[in-house]
């Protein structure tokens, strides 16, 4: 007769359940007021006026999210349940970074897999977001990685109706626009004809309308166009908590300080975006090397490095978030989930407990739920944080550049473009 044995690393769905409804109990019921009253609001109005009307409500997201508290408002039944029980928000979002970790199991051995879930899952800089903050950017991390992993693996259309639902969820999605398009230059072998790409697109437009279309049917769309818009220099300051570049040339409270301000003839603002243009496009410039050096091969196969593309999602992202003014701590969240991808395919943690590291800092230094002793030491000081994301950028940069034969690729297009160009019968003049 065999005994009956039960180990949590044994039964890996059981260990998940497990650490799933630990974090569940773990869970704080409040989070950031601000944003927890925005939710308790949104979800009450739709569940009195119907999601439909949410856009006069004086809300400001894109109409994604709204889904989900629509969801949530039906779930809970009352305003007065709603009310109660907002702090269960947690548990969705919780749901999808979980499904952001398991995405990334194909690059993991399987025996290894239970601890990279908890390495990664369990760190405090990937929880603090969503469990002790109370914000949904797991979710966006969640669409924005299955995007590039179906991308990646040559599944364009539907990653790209991925990438539709991330624009939808939040506008700074935007900023993956380049990294999405190197990939399907890559993958550009795969569209057959006019005909295809009709398919494609029309196929992004409908999902687009289907999204939108409970606001098309009572004429707010306006308003929801005016969200999309007007969250451009929305709160037009240097800093929106964001422990950036900009705290190691001002000091004080960043948030009072407007960055329409001149310097030198240009407004902080464009100083700041013109920096994460220039910065972003030398981080992309390897992985668009080793895409159009693939146009020439014409390789059918799924794109090949895997952590190039990992490591440059990432570093677009920081870059975001470094340079630019306007910027919310919580914006460098989703460089998390592709270094978490980046170490299950490298195997080099180093990035990912770096940006953990400081991203937490940030956060609760903002927050301070944790109710440390003293706020005022080093590692919480603005200037010491930006330092460590800056040092996070280098590191990025030398990885880049080291691991994708960049110099091999662009001998590899010059011989590429010579023996096209000699190959073409030149015209003789009459």
């Amino acid at each position: 007769m065999k005994v009956f044995s039960f180990s949590p690393l044994s039964n890996k769905i059981a260990l998940y359940l497990f650490l799933y409804i630990a974090l569940v109990f773990l869970t704080p019921h409040n989070g950031h007021s601000s944003d927890m009253w925005c939710w308790t609001s949104w979800t009450t109005f739709i569940s009195n006026q119907g999601l439909e009307n949410i856009y006069f409500s004086g809300s400001d997201y894109p109409p994604l999210y709204y889904y989900i508290l629509a969801l949530f408002a039906s779930l809970k039944g009352s305003e007065q349940a709603i009310l109660e029980h907002i702090y269960e928000l947690k548990y969705i979002t919780l749901l999808f970074e979980f499904g952001s970790v398991i995405l990334l199991f194909k690059f993991i051995k399987e025996e290894l897999r239970p601890f990279f879930f908890m390495f990664v899952m369990l760190n405090p800089g990937f929880l603090y977001n969503n469990v002790i903050w109370g914000q949904v950017d797991g979710i966006l991390s969640f669409l924005i990685i299955s995007s590039v992993l179906l991308l990646i693996h040559r599944k364009n259309t539907f990653g790209l109706l991925l990438y539709i639902l991330c624009i939808n969820f939040k506008i700074q999605s935007i900023i993956y626009f380049p990294l999405i398009g190197f990939i399907l230059l890559y993958n550009i072998s795969d569209y057959k004809g006019l005909k295809h790409l009709s398919f494609v697109l029309l196929s992004l437009i409908a999902l687009q309308l289907l999204i939108i279309s409970p606001f098309i049917s009572t004429d707010s769309t306006t308003n929801l166009i005016n969200v999309i818009f007007n969250s451009v220099d929305k709160y037009p300051k240097i800093s929106m908590n964001a422990y950036n570049m900009w705290n190691w040339f001002f000091s004080g409270n960043l948030m009072e300080l407007f960055d329409n301000v001149l310097w030198h003839g240009i407004s902080y603002k464009t100083w700041g975006l013109l920096l994460f243009v220039i910065t972003s496009i030398a981080a992309l410039l390897p992985l668009f090397l080793i895409c159009v050096s693939n146009v020439f091969h014409k390789s059918r196969e799924a794109i090949k490095n895997i952590d190039i593309v990992f490591a440059s999602a990432a570093s677009v992202t920081i870059l975001f978030f470094f340079f630019n003014t306007q910027m919310h701590e919580r914006y460098s969240h989703y460089a998390l989930i592709f270094l978490a991808g980046y170490f299950a395919v490298k195997n080099n943690y180093f990035p990912f407990l770096l940006a953990c590291f400081a991203y937490f800092l940030n956060m609760e230094a903002v927050l301070r739920a944790l109710s440390f002793p003293n706020y005022g030491i080093l590692i919480f000081n603005p200037v010491f944080i930006a330092i460590i994301y800056f040092v996070l950028i280098v590191v990025l940069y030398y990885l880049i550049y080291k691991d994708s034969n960049f110099l091999v690729n662009i001998k590899h297009i010059i011989n590429s473009l010579r023996s096209k160009f000699k190959n073409i019968p030149l015209t003789k003049n009459v």
